[in-house]
């Protein structure tokens, strides 16, 4: 590995400032320095505050080792087999990373698997920074002097708008194949280029993407969808072959339909640009937006909503089994999609009585809303006519006014209701004696 000259940012040359750094994080660091252990900010929260975005989480490094930092605070519980951190709670919903300075562990024996199994090899600030990921991922911010230190050249990288490796992409991609997915989140979320060789570099082992845990692989693409940049990081995960590897059923449906013009992009793109969801989207709302193209496509070829059901399963399968996919988010992307099937099939059909029933049970559902959501999200992309989400949007208004009421029969708008027929009680005989 190169080494880089080491630059150090004085506070007068930086815009961090220590108001714009959570509290907790503060008081974590703070700690540390007191007990006579080096600690910084480190990380993508320092790579946010230098470009002037909120950070998301605020991460610290320090040379106090995990049982060490778990003694200095009460609310702190360790995690990790292969990577050992703290976690310190504040809160409920709080965490405050904490990790120790960590080297380059010693390289696989193996030329075939290059993957690392154990990253507890604790060492220097310089050996911590060398051992991260990509050069703008591994700036230091010391709250002792207020300075930015930078050991691989991030800085400049950050003016560059550039996400580059740190050392040879093609070993770092090897040790761990999830980082090529974080280099495109980065990418997407950011705006930036992806430097020229980590970009061959993805290419080249993007088959050995599924060398990697399929639980992290599924958290990393829950990611691909924060911060409004779904469509620029899905778009870029199949210009590089990665989506070959991970989603082949998905890259079907992409050719099929138009390829850089198929209307997966036009939905991510509407996922993106509004809020359709009061508070955090569930990952199986996320995933129902990515698929719902092919899955209601496969849908739409059998006739009865059983049918439906299996069809759309049976395509599912494949992919949540390459990730491992828990059976509850399975089951409630199956009912999101299959629902957007229901909402089409019944409002062509509102004004049979039968079909008056059916739209009561799934307004009465607890996936409606959810499922109303997405369908915002289809009319957006212009996928479907926004006179039928203005149908269900009023059904929807009505069952909270009166769950005893469903659509009368006749009416093209749903503006009229109809008492439910209460079932009358038989009175029980009573028998002398």
């Amino acid at each position: 590995m190169t080494a880089k000259r080491t630059t150090i940012l004085q506070r007068s040359d930086h815009v961090i400032s220590r108001k714009r750094i959570d509290r907790d994080a503060l008081q974590v660091m703070h700690r540390l320095n007191r007990s006579g252990y080096k600690a910084y900010l480190v990380g993508g929260s320092v790579r946010d505050l230098m470009l002037g975005r909120a950070p998301k989480d605020f991460d610290i490094s320090t040379d106090a080792e995990p049982q060490q930092i778990r003694r200095l605070f009460r609310n702190c519980f360790l995690v990790g087999r292969r990577f050992r951190l703290a976690h310190i709670r504040f809160g409920r919903d709080k965490i405050i990373e904490t990790s120790t300075f960590r080297r380059q562990p010693p390289a696989n024996s193996s030329e075939d698997n290059l993957v690392q199994w154990d990253d507890n090899q604790f060492g220097t600030p310089e050996e911590d920074a060398f051992r991260r990921d990509f050069t703008i991922n591994a700036l230091f911010y010391d709250l002792h002097d207020f300075c930015v230190i930078d050991h691989v050249g991030g800085l400049a990288d950050l003016r560059r708008k550039l996400v580059r490796t740190i050392g040879d992409p093609n070993i770092r991609f090897r040790e761990d194949p999830v980082r090529m997915v974080r280099a495109v989140r980065f990418a997407g979320r950011l705006g930036f280029r992806l430097e020229s060789r980590t970009r061959r570099a993805i290419i080249r082992h993007a088959d050995e993407i599924l060398l990697a845990s399929p639980a992290r692989l599924l958290e990393e693409i829950y990611k691909l969808f924060a911060m409004s940049a779904a469509e620029a990081s899905f778009r870029l995960l199949w210009q590089l072959g990665l989506m070959d590897v991970l989603m082949p059923e998905l890259v079907t449906y992409i050719r099929a339909t138009g390829g850089r013009k198929s209307p997966l992009w036009s939905t991510l793109a509407a996922l993106d640009s509004g809020s359709f969801w009061e508070g955090r989207l569930h990952p199986a709302f996320l995933l129902a937006t990515l698929l719902q193209g092919p899955m209601i496509a496969v849908g739409e070829t059998v006739d009865t909503i059983h049918d439906v059901n299996q069809t759309c399963a049976a395509w599912l399968e494949p992919l949540a089994f390459r990730f491992r996919m828990p059976k509850g988010t399975r089951y409630r992307v199956l009912r999101l999609v299959e629902n957007q099937i229901r909402f089409e099939h019944l409002y062509r059909g509102h004004r049979t009585g039968r079909r008056l029933k059916a739209i009561e049970r799934i307004v009465g559902h607890g996936s409606f809303p959810e499922s109303l959501a997405l369908l915002r999200v289809r009319v957006a992309a212009a996928l479907v006519d926004p006179e039928l989400v203005a149908f269900w949007e009023n059904m929807g208004e009505q069952y909270a006014s009166n769950p005893n009421d469903i659509v009368a029969e006749g009416t093209g708008d749903g503006s009229a209701v109809m008492p439910r027929r209460r079932r009358r009680r038989r009175r029980k005989r009573t028998h002398e004696t």
